[in-house]
């Protein structure tokens, strides 16, 4: 990015290059800040960040997870514009403070122009031409007075999962149910998308970078809706009501000569690995098992050798949230070993499964209690509930005005 700004400023010399250099790591100090106010807003929460990623388009800090609360959302979600509201105020104090009164009466002029529409004059276009497009610290100012400005209005539009379109969501969970919530929110976003992506197609020329954005917002709103209805599909579950019980594992001197066999038995695409304690230390999976025969490696490598430690993020313990477990999970990682407090395997947790066997898992344990609850005389009774074909109280149509 650098590289292609310097090349696009060549025309107007050192000076010039190192100006627009300037204005581009400007830009993105105001972004960085922009996503550290929703870092530190979450962390009053008690939520850490993964990591803050600047992109061409703009940035995105993952946070470990959004607050379930409402009203905490929507502080976390205004953090970040709020950064550059204090920004602009900053810098606006800044040019009233220093600037001589041509440059105010040209400034005011400019603004005065932009809400009503109107041309400029010629003196207060020519003033500011000579502020904003030579190099100077004031049309450095202004530039990122004009840059915040926009990072405010644009992610405050409703376009979920940009910080408006949490806002938005925010305020609807606090009427409406959070999976409800997120699916009205995304959908909004979805319209705002295509908005944004319909002018931006009929614009001359093509604006493709809006264009690009409106696939992003669209994509990335869909996903974190998918995601919202998965956790609130398992929330109130643990693990234990969803895994596989199982104790199969491979042992981390394993050679890859006999770990293939191992699968040969087992469908599994990943398979936990244990140590001579019996403590689960990683996931090996089938491709990468695979890799290393298609890739000639020696047929002594281990298994501890071929786990994949890139991806794996620990195993989920028995008793835990699913909710929290899942969270271990990715494109790449489908299985996670579950293991007892001490460490020791207990089974695997299939994502692509988990959902069925969650659901099959809570309504036995309806059943069970429904049982239950049936008192001796209520089953006695149950048990006259018999068509008249079986062989049991052939005689009794008692109840029989009942079934009908």
């Amino acid at each position: 990015m650098i590289a292609y700004i310097a090349l696009s400023a060549s025309g107007d010399g050192i000076v010039g290059i190192l100006y627009s250099v300037a204005q581009l790591l400007g830009v993105y100090f105001c972004v960085t800040l922009h996503e550290y106010g929703h870092v530190l807003a979450a962390r009053r929460f008690g939520i850490g960040a993964v990591d803050i990623t600047l992109l061409p388009i703009g940035g995105v800090a993952r946070l470990k997870s959004m607050p379930r609360i409402p009203w905490q959302e929507l502080v976390v979600a205004v953090a970040g514009p709020a950064v550059n509201v204090v920004i602009v105020t900053l810098l606006l104090c800044g040019f009233l403070a220093f600037s001589n009164e041509a440059l105010l009466y040209a400034f005011k002029g400019a603004l005065t122009s932009a809400i009503s529409g109107q041309g400029m004059d010629e003196q207060t276009l020519r003033t500011m031409e000579t502020v904003l497009m030579r190099p100077s610290l004031t049309g450095y100012a202004m530039m990122l007075v004009g840059v915040n400005s926009m990072l405010v209005l644009f992610n405050m539009l409703p376009a979920f999962p940009m910080d408006g379109g949490r806002v938005f969501r925010s305020l609807l969970a606090m009427f409406l149910s959070y999976r409800r919530a997120t699916w009205i929110a995304s959908r909004a976003g979805l319209l705002c998308a295509a908005g944004m992506a319909f002018f931006a197609l009929n614009s001359t020329p093509i604006l493709w970078i809006p264009v690009l954005i409106a696939v992003f917002i669209g994509y990335a709103g869909l996903a974190e809706a998918k995601q919202v209805d998965t956790m609130e599909s398992v929330r109130g579950l643990t693990v234990r009501q969803a895994m596989i019980p199982t104790n199969v594992s491979i042992p981390m001197d394993t050679p890859l000569a006999q770990i293939f066999r191992v699968w040969q038995s087992h469908p599994m695409h990943a398979l936990p690995v244990v140590n001579d304690h019996g403590l689960v230390v990683g996931m090996l999976h089938l491709r990468d098992v695979k890799l290393a025969i298609t890739t000639k490696q020696d047929v002594l490598t281990t298994a501890s050798e071929l786990v994949d430690r890139k991806h794996y993020l620990g195993p989920a313990r028995i008793d835990e949230p699913l909710e929290n477990a899942i969270q271990r999970g990715s494109r790449q990682v489908r299985q996670i070993p579950v293991v007892d407090p001490g460490g020791f395997l207990m089974g695997i947790l299939d994502l692509d499964s988990m959902l069925m066997r969650a659901e099959l898992a809570t309504d036995d344990l309806l059943r069970r209690d429904s049982e239950a609850s049936i008192e001796p005389e209520d089953l006695i009774n149950g048990k006259m509930l018999t068509p008249p074909n079986l062989p049991e109280r052939p005689n009794d149509f008692s109840h029989f005005d009942q079934t009908n």
